[in-house]
């Protein structure tokens, strides 16, 4: 006789009711778009909206890095490396 457990530990659920019709088309095409299911795609832009600093674009996540740098990276080391190897920083001047 085999026992089926199902224990979940980590993760919790979450059900929203009475989604309009619009909005739901909406969330299907872009999850369509971004090739990932309709839960999947809830999910990200649930934790993109909830991020403590969302960035809209590539550029922006970039600039936050090099404005906010973890404590152990020296950006002018990375920059003289990067000098070192023939190439140039795209860090803001």
């Amino acid at each position: 006789m085999a026992v089926l457990c199902v224990i979940n530990l980590i993760m919790k659920t979450l059900l929203i009711r009475d989604v309009p019709d619009e909005l739901h088309e909406l969330l299907v095409s872009e999850a369509e778009r971004n090739r990932r299911s309709k839960e999947k795609q809830a999910l990200y832009l649930i934790e993109t909206s909830l991020a403590t600093h969302p960035a809209d674009t590539c550029s922006e996540l970039l600039e936050r890095m090099w404005a906010e740098p973890p404590p152990d990276v020296d950006p002018d080391a990375i920059d003289a490396y990067l000098t070192t190897r023939g190439k140039r920083s795209n860090r803001p001047a």
